[in-house]
């Protein structure tokens, strides 16, 4: 059954792509009428339209929320919509796996599904509308009942209720949650659970196998398979929000619902957290995925636990990449244009001024702003950082004591 114009009266909707698929029929999801119909239901295509923009990114969550203010100006983001259940793609041992075979993703498989759990929330009343419900999925990161979600999952939640692998459902509560990375800690009330093994983004190698466990579109441990596509990608996200950056990319297969679940390496350790799609209109979602870094997803989330929020270093900046023309005007190559300094921030402090370009971070080359933000997040609220910048033309070293980002 589709859903109903009174569902959508009551039900909160993302405010771009699909909205949720009802989790106790499987209806179909038509992109060309951006609407969910009855299987086999299909309407004509469209004419095509060109569009200058080649990426675009969407949350991955049953429900999405709102994640953290952009420094720069970045595209749009939009919901990729799935083309079809993703039950139909559940890995079943046939694809190539690192040893020629379909073997090693079902060992994977069978290892890694007890760490992964369904999450179904109870959506608070939102614009108006009464209340709704949501879907994602969670990596237990603790025996002690801890697990880390995406916090647009469990963002307004009046409710949340996790199933473990074996069927068993446990009501939890919200720890904390943190826009900036779009990571949160749910806990349930045991301390016996099968706690992931986690692994590390610098173990990755491009074009290893890689295989992606959660609920899409509440089929709960749904598996999919395929490679690391590349490392280190920068995510834009809706309106103002700041970006997602040192992200991993994947071409396994992942939709609504997906959100929060475990990205597993050849080796059957959890790398990422499955967060966003990406979007070509030329091709539509299929192959690009990304997830967080399980280095930072777990970071994050051991301050949650502890302090209850996450502290991110921060310089005070607001910048682009500089063009090539400019570039050359400065006799440089590349680097980060800094366009607006916060009054009284670290880079104000520092002496860093608009129209200054930053070349070099604590040792490492920076090509564009991307790059200087994820400089930044490599290091500790209160470190003392040396930064290169060109001004007039002249190279000079200042150094910064990275603050605590403000909270937005």
């Amino acid at each position: 059954m589709s859903p109903t114009e009174e569902d959508a009266q009551t039900s909160p909707r993302p405010l771009w792509g699909p909205p949720d698929a009802p989790t106790t029929t499987q209806p179909a999801w038509d992109p060309r009428t951006g609407a969910w119909v009855e299987p086999g239901v299909v309407s004509p295509p469209p004419a095509r339209r060109r569009e200058r923009s080649g990426f675009r990114a969407g949350l991955i969550g049953g429900i999405v929320g709102a994640v953290v203010a952009a420094a720069v100006a970045v595209p749009v983001a939009r919901m990729a919509a799935p083309d079809r259940p993703a039950v139909e793609r559940q890995v079943t041992g046939r694809l190539p796996s690192e040893g020629g075979s379909g073997s090693a993703i079902v060992d994977i498989a069978a290892r890694a599904r007890p760490w992964v759990v369904n999450v179904a929330v109870t959506i608070s009343p939102a614009l108006g509308f009464g209340s709704g419900q949501g879907l994602g999925s969670g990596v237990i990161f603790r025996s002690d009942g801890h697990i880390i979600t995406n916090a647009h999952v469990v963002e307004d939640t009046q409710s949340i209720e996790v199933t473990l692998a074996s069927g068993e459902r446990l009501d939890a509560r919200l720890v904390a949650a943190d826009r900036e990375t779009d990571v949160a800690v749910i806990k349930v009330d045991r301390d016996d659970l099968p706690a992931a093994e986690l692994g590390s983004v610098r173990d990755l190698r491009v074009g290893e196998t890689a295989v992606v466990i959660g609920s899409p579109l509440g089929f709960e441990q749904s598996v999919t398979a395929g490679i690391i596509s590349a490392i280190g990608r920068t995510v834009p996200r809706p309106g103002d929000e700041s970006p997602l950056v040192d992200m991993v990319q994947t071409d396994a297969p992942v939709t609504q619902g997906n959100s929060g679940g475990a990205l597993i390496d050849g080796r059957g350790s959890v790398v990422g957290i499955n967060t966003a799609i990406g979007a070509s209109p030329e091709v539509g979602a299929e192959g690009i995925a990304f997830a967080i870094p399980i280095d930072v997803a777990a970071a994050v989330a051991r301050e949650l636990i502890a302090t209850g929020r996450a502290t991110h270093p921060w310089l005070g900046v607001t910048g682009g990449d500089i063009t090539r023309e400019a570039a050359s005007e400065f006799g440089i190559e590349q680097g980060a244009l800094m366009i607006e300094i916060v009054p009284d921030s670290p880079a104000d402090r520092a002496g860093i001024e608009p129209n200054d370009v930053v070349v070099e971070f604590a040792g490492e080359q920076i090509g564009s702003m991307d790059d200087l933000v994820v400089a930044i997040r490599q290091h500790k609220v209160g470190e003392q950082v040396a930064l290169v910048v060109v001004r007039d033309g002249e190279r000079m070293t200042l150094r910064a004591t990275l603050g605590d980002k403000p909270d937005a």
